[in-house]
């Protein structure tokens, strides 16, 4: 079965190679560009098939002697017991965690204001007045965008004279 699998992949890989070289010299890009992107996905599937099965070969292949681990483990020292200290009683002893969590809670109740302070000076009415300077520049014109009838009618148009547009100026108020 993996022998039927491993020639389907070769077999896709080769077939769709063919078909990506014909159809560029038939001009067909779409047809082309498919066709490379099946011999991509072969060339993935057939690397990764390739080395998950020298993976599982690397498993199942002994990688040490029995006698070797067991004189690793023998000549390993002992460690030391680091927590030895909440081993003791702790009766009317406070240890060393309160002062941990007292001064854990201190310093991230100074970082918090810290935060608070830096925040609070970079934004106020001073950075919205800058912020609104520097928005000028792209604000809508005063009135907005909508131009009304009057206004368009008394551009300059090439070609028409005061007459044309005082006649038009007259009627424009009336609809």
């Amino acid at each position: 079965m993996k022998v039927l699998a491993w020639l389907a992949g070769i077999g896709t890989l080769v077939g769709a190679s063919a078909y990506t070289v014909i159809s560029l010299n038939r001009w067909e890009w779409n047809r082309a560009l498919f066709f490379a992107i099946i011999v991509v996905i072969a060339e993935v599937a057939l690397a990764t098939a390739l080395v998950l099965a020298r993976l599982r070969r690397l498993d199942r292949s002994p990688r040490f002697h029995e006698e070797t681990l067991a004189a690793l483990r023998d000549a390993r020292p002992e460690l030391p017991d680091r927590f030895a200290w909440l081993k003791e009683s702790t009766r009317g002893n406070t240890n060393v965690f309160i002062t941990f969590v007292v001064a854990g809670g201190l310093l991230i109740s100074a970082i918090g204001w810290l935060v608070d302070r830096i925040a609070s000076r970079t934004s106020g009415a001073i950075a919205e007045e800058r912020l609104a300077n520097d928005l000028q520049v792209i604000a809508y014109p005063p009135g907005g965008l909508v131009v009304d009838d009057v206004t368009v009618l008394t551009q300059d148009v090439p070609g028409a004279d005061d007459a044309q547009l005082r006649k038009l100026l007259r009627n424009a108020g009336r609809t």
